[in-house]
């Protein structure tokens, strides 16, 4: 039987946020944590067996509490240790995953940022679809801007907005694959890996598009704070 996992990256201390005193993924947004909302819109697509939640040590007894008060299903949801880094908090969840389930090359991972809590049932749906046709894939946003390349300071080069995509996330993967391609890479791969479809493309995989939504934007920023109790109260209503 193939496992279909996903692995919330909450191991972020959310410096960008200036007004936030936790991280962002523990700001409550209409009452609710980011990180809670986050969890459960993949407990809400049944096909998902278990979801990881890759936290900083020190937050983990905090999460522990708050999955408590908020009701999160105990038999579907566990919290480990996050790593250095992102892809360092994506590892460690999938090797949690490997102890607890056994090594299926065919299980199933979807990889998420922990704060980007609208994350829709579509988008999730898709990712899981893809993987029967393919290795690895990503959610992309087609970019709706023009952008170009500059140095800071002056306009260098427009480029071609049709070809040009934003990454989302889930970006989802066999789980076999991806530790394979990972345990794979040098020091020096690893250093420039931006996400975790980029270990794929440093072992020259394909990585399949699924088209993301507007609504799945990344909580970085204090007015990406503000956007999200917007759109919680409108939600709410």
């Amino acid at each position: 039987h193939k496992m279909i996992f996903a692995g919330i990256v909450a191991g972020g201390c959310g410096s960008r946020v200036k007004s936030a005193v936790i991280p962002k993924q523990f700001i409550e947004i209409g009452g609710v944590p980011v990180i809670v909302r986050t969890v459960r819109a993949f407990l809400a697509v049944d096909s998902i067996d278990v979801v990881y939640v890759g936290i900083k040590p020190d937050w983990h007894e905090y999460t522990d509490e708050l999955f408590e008060r908020f009701g999160i299903d105990k038999e579907r949801i566990r919290v480990i240790d996050g790593g250095a880094d992102r892809n360092g908090t994506v590892m460690n969840i999938a090797e949690a995953m490997v102890a607890e389930h056994g090594e299926n090359e065919r299980d199933i991972i979807l990889t998420h940022d922990a704060v980007r809590p609208f994350v829709t049932e579509k988008i999730i749906k898709d990712n899981i679809e893809a993987m029967a046709k393919h290795s690895a894939c990503g959610t992309y946003m087609p970019a709706v801007d023009t952008i170009i390349r500059s140095d800071g300071e002056k306009v260098r080069e427009t480029l071609n907005r049709s070809e040009l995509y934003q990454a989302q996330t889930p970006q989802t993967f066999r789980l076999g694959d991806l530790r394979r391609n990972y345990y794979s890479l040098s020091e020096e791969q690893n250093k420039k890996l931006t996400d975790t479809c980029s270990v794929f493309t440093a072992c020259n995989e394909d990585i399949y598009l699924v088209i993301g939504d507007a609504m799945n934007f990344k909580i970085t920023t204090d007015s990406d704070l503000r956007m999200a109790n917007a759109l919680a109260e409108l939600n709410e209503k």
